[in-house]
């Protein structure tokens, strides 16, 4: 490690209580998604940046739903790159009250463990951005090229009045994507797409009491999904890629019918389907297309139609990606594991991963504590997200 890299780390290690009293103002500061108001804990992140010196621009499209676009660096910079680090501000709901041991929003510590609902998804890694930032003004570090800091609202419900507005603005003009996940501090490289289709069967409606005068649409979806377990499901089975876990399929809702004694004539599913990095939303959409065809050649009642309600591109950069490089460099440097992963759930990352802007996922905590009950983070991986951010800004940017 060189000057900067000590001086850097001296200084976080002297912000470690100011990191946890931040990140539990994030915490306090509700931004349940339903309804997604953020403007409560945008305002404590602006606070926060204004008094390290950054400039900070507020974005949105709701205006209760503000992004922040907070650039660190020279008007005119010596060196023509722009990191961004992008996180997410708003959370899921409580759930059920009655599950928690900790209050949801009072950032309660036992046993080392901060308690909150969205600390661990994502408050910590906004929380480790945001700081990294002023560790970098507060040691007076001159980068010579751009570093962006940007919570964003939205993520929860897809993102597209989050990140993918700011990213469609022209405030940002990224070479290198940060997104701050729940990964463990660890790098991840690669994540699943998501689609999202709803089909809907058509039948004919009769009195339950003479269902052979009807069609019932229920019973026709009951088959399609058998044949789609059968077809489709099995083969998700045998795929598999190094980093992600495998591929999904999974029935989110379904609804149909308007009475017990009346035979449906209307039923409908939404499917929710994680694609691998290898396979593709048009090659997932035929499958089920292919399924639903086939179903109407065997079955002259059988009427379906299917659509595609959202899309998100997987995720998978390079190895010998600079910015992987790089973060790969600053891990093995704090003694962190360096070894590429890949993340469980999905991410704002696609949005950038789409435009061919390699983005890495690396934050503070465990993926499997996202959206449940007590959910928690060990401020001290805070800490030790807001060193890997500062020291990866210095090591891309000087």
């Amino acid at each position: 490690m060189d000057q900067d890299d000590n001086l850097l780390l001296k200084t976080v290690d002297g912000m470690k209580n100011e990191i946890t009293v931040f990140l539990a103002e994030l915490v306090k500061a509700k931004s349940v998604n339903p309804p997604g108001d953020t403007r409560d804990v945008i305002e404590v992140i602006r606070r926060k940046l204004t008094s390290a010196g950054l400039e900070v621009k507020l974005l949105s499209v709701d205006e209760d739903k503000p992004s922040i676009v907070a650039k660190l660096g020279p008007a005119q910079p010596k060196k023509k790159l722009e990191l961004l680090y992008n996180s997410h501000v708003d959370t899921v709901p409580v759930g059920e009250i009655e599950k928690w041991k900790h209050d949801p929003f009072g950032a309660e510590v036992e046993n080392g463990k901060m308690y909150g609902r969205g600390i661990a998804d994502a408050k910590g890694s906004v929380a480790g951005m945001v700081m990294a930032a002023k560790a970098l003004t507060d040691s007076n570090i001159e980068l010579l090229g751009n570093l962006v800091i940007n919570p964003v609202s939205d993520e929860e419900v897809g993102g597209f009045k989050g990140a993918q507005h700011v990213l469609d603005s022209g405030e940002i003009n990224p070479d290198y994507v940060v997104v701050g996940e729940i990964t463990a501090n660890k790098i991840a490289i690669a994540e699943k797409g998501i689609i999202w289709f709803k089909i809907t069967t058509e039948g004919r409606t009769a009195h339950a009491s003479t269902p052979w005068d009807g069609i019932n649409a229920i019973d026709k979806m009951i088959n399609l999904l058998k044949m789609i377990d059968n077809k489709v499901v099995e083969q998700l089975k045998q795929r598999k890629h190094p980093l992600t876990p495998p591929p999904s399929m999974n029935i989110g809702m379904i609804t149909g019918g308007v009475k017990t004694n009346v035979v449906a004539d209307k039923c409908e599913v939404t499917i929710d389907r994680r694609i691998l990095p290898n396979e593709t939303i048009e090659g997932a959409t035929k499958e089920l297309q292919d399924v639903i065809d086939d179903m109407k050649k065997q079955d002259s009642d059988f009427k379906a139609k299917m659509e595609v309600i959202l899309t998100g591109s997987p995720i998978e950069t390079s190895h010998d990606s600079p910015i992987v490089k790089m973060a790969q460099e600053v891990c093995s440097s704090l003694g962190i594991s360096d070894k590429p992963v890949g993340y469980l759930q999905a991410s704002d990352g696609r949005f950038y991963a789409e435009k061919g802007i390699p983005t890495i996922l690396l934050g503070p905590g465990l993926a499997e504590l996202a959206h449940s009950p007590d959910e928690w983070i060990d401020p001290e991986e805070v800490v030790e997200a807001t060193k890997i951010y500062s020291l990866l800004a210095v090591k891309v940017l000087t």
